[in-house]
């Protein structure tokens, strides 16, 4: 072969390397996950990252668990978001810290280089498995994952940018591993969760957990001085807007920065009963938090290697192009360089997978409400983030009762279950109302069977004669399954049962009743039920003719 003949094919070999490598890029974000997630809708967007989340041991397995539970602890599926987050939680434990107690500098499980996400995101994670057992009223475990997120952080020294710490990291090997100072957390959710976890547990440190908070923002000394002298009975933890996206940027892409999607500081303003209790200002701007270096694990500045992949390119490009018609071993070390270089650079590129569900700010809004009550909470200057919680019956000083909402920003539509105050479906926590009967035979219930929910409807003058077997035979003929996530459970075959029947599921459960999932399905009216099987036709028929020559049910 020629040396003319020869010249092409290396350059066409160099092309192909090059679109390979650089063709690679972080795994594809789950866009209708993310679309369902700031459309209310956060069943389906826990239907799009099951699968991932449960069934693959990847590189995205943290970051899906992650996702997965913060959709299913908005949506009140506290079931599933304890095995997500659980998943989480573990996996960042396996992480581990390092003797300094700052974040893990590299996440390898089973062999798999995982997405651990930035300390920020690491410590976010912590707070929202905090959230979720407070919520169930498990101050213990509450107190023991917001311990998790107080570790300690980085500090390369003031003003330190990406591009600075890149140049020293350049000129010194060791910088980005013994050139920092660690120093306490800032993350004043954590400590503000861990303290009053410590207090209603009886755990010691509350109190240096408090003022360690007040320290940090003196801004918030209202807010621990009512939960330090425990006078509420409820604990609001509202989630807003929209938190930073991660793009790459700079030379080959290989330094990342977080750029705000949402910005602002309105508080937040909340109401009882139609009387202003107070408006709260953010305890987590999570923006802020994105931009600190200290909260950046600096991966992308430790991958940055473009200008040695560049020059190797360069260098290699021109040893293969001057070699001689028979001097293969130069041509091959001129190629040899080349590749490396583009294998270099292809490595340098920044990781831009990050959370997208987190929000812009986090509150925390301890409030009293003495007796049962409406309470209605919404950002200020921004009516579409109204949302009205009917009937919240309170806890106690001892046992406050915590309530998780995710709210949205303007340009998330605003449903108007946000706002409906008259419930639509009698359920397993309202139990059944008066002379009502089962959604699946006309009424307007959706309690699960049991000998409790039988007897009310035949109080009612409901399905007399029938036993607590015969609605488990109906729900059975139906293709219904009793609670949330059922096909996960051993002998039962796998159905979508994470999906309500009200919304064209096969699961039968109450969602928490203080949470968004409860409001949009128990405050909606959807069309009636239409059987599916023989025997449930027949048993409404019977019920139908029995009311229309008599005005009451057979009995059975």
């Amino acid at each position: 072969m020629s040396h003319a003949h020869r010249q092409p094919g290396i350059l066409l070999l160099l092309a192909a390397l090059s679109a390979a490598l650089f063709g690679c890029e972080s795994a594809p974000r789950n866009m209708p996950a993310v679309w369902s997630y700031y459309n209310y809708d956060f069943t389906s967007a826990r239907e799009a990252l099951r699968g991932d989340a449960y069934q693959r041991n990847d590189e995205q397995v943290l970051l899906n668990n992650l996702r997965l539970g913060m959709a299913s602890l908005a949506d009140g599926d506290l079931r599933e978001a304890e095995r997500a987050l659980g998943n989480s939680f573990d996996l960042l434990s396996t992480a581990g810290l390092n003797a300094d107690r700052t974040t893990a500098a590299v996440f390898v499980h089973e062999g798999v280089r995982i997405w651990k996400g930035e300390p920020f995101e690491q410590a976010l994670a912590y707070h929202y498995v905090a959230t979720l057992y407070a919520v169930m009223g498990d101050w213990e475990n509450a107190r023991a994952a917001a311990a998790n997120a107080l570790f300690r952080l980085t500090d390369f020294g003031a003003d330190q940018s990406p591009e600075r710490l890149a140049r020293r990291a350049a000129e010194d090997d060791d910088y980005l591993e013994h050139g920092y100072t660690a120093v306490d957390t800032d993350f004043t959710l954590g400590f503000l969760m861990q303290a009053l976890a410590s207090e209603l547990t009886g755990a010691p440190g509350s109190e240096r957990q408090y003022e360690a908070a007040a320290k940090i923002d003196p801004g918030l000394t209202g807010i621990v001085d009512t939960l330090q002298s425990q006078d509420f009975d409820t604990l609001l933890i509202v989630d807003y807007g929209k938190g930073p996206t991660k793009l790459a940027y700079g030379p080959d892409l290989a330094l990342a920065r977080f750029d705000a999607q949402d910005t602002g500081q309105s508080r937040l303003i909340v109401s009882v009963d139609g009387r202003e209790a107070g408006r709260f200002d953010a305890v987590c701007d999570v923006n802020e938090m994105a931009r600190d270096h200290r909260w950046n694990n600096l991966e992308d500045v430790r991958r940055a290697k473009s200008a040695i992949g560049q020059g190797l390119m360069a260098g290699g490009t021109i040893v293969a192009a001057s070699a001689g018609r028979r001097d293969h071993e130069q041509q091959l070390v001129g190629m040899g360089m080349v590749l490396a270089g583009l294998i270099t650079r292809s490595g340098a590129k920044a990781d831009t997978r990050y959370l997208e569900f987190a929000p812009q700010r986090i509150f925390l809004v301890p409030i009293r409400l003495g007796d049962v009550g409406d309470l209605h909470v919404m950002i200020e200057g921004d009516g579409g983030s109204t949302m009205v919680l009917p009937n919240v019956e309170p806890g106690t000083p001892r046992s406050p009762r915590a309530v998780y909402l995710r709210l949205h920003g303007g340009d998330s539509p605003s449903p108007d279950w946000l706002t409906a105050t008259e419930l639509v479906y009698g359920n397993d926590h309202t139990g059944v109302r008066g002379g009502d009967g089962p959604w699946i035979l006309g009424g307007f219930d959706i309690s699960t069977p049991s000998r409790q929910t039988l007897r009310a409807y035949q109080t009612g003058g409901r399905l007399a004669g029938m036993t607590v077997n015969d609605l488990l035979d109906l729900c059975r003929a139906e293709d219904i399954l009793i609670g949330s996530g059922m096909e996960d459970r051993p002998g039962v075959r796998r159905n979508p049962s994470y999906r309500h029947i009200l919304e064209g599921g096969t699961g039968l459960f109450t969602p928490h009743p203080y949470s968004m999932g409860y409001k949009r399905l128990m405050y909606v009216p959807r069309q009636p039920y239409r059987a599916k099987s023989e025997l449930l036709r027949n048993v409404a028929r019977e019920i139908r003719v029995t009311q229309e020559t008599t005005g009451q049910e057979k009995p059975r």
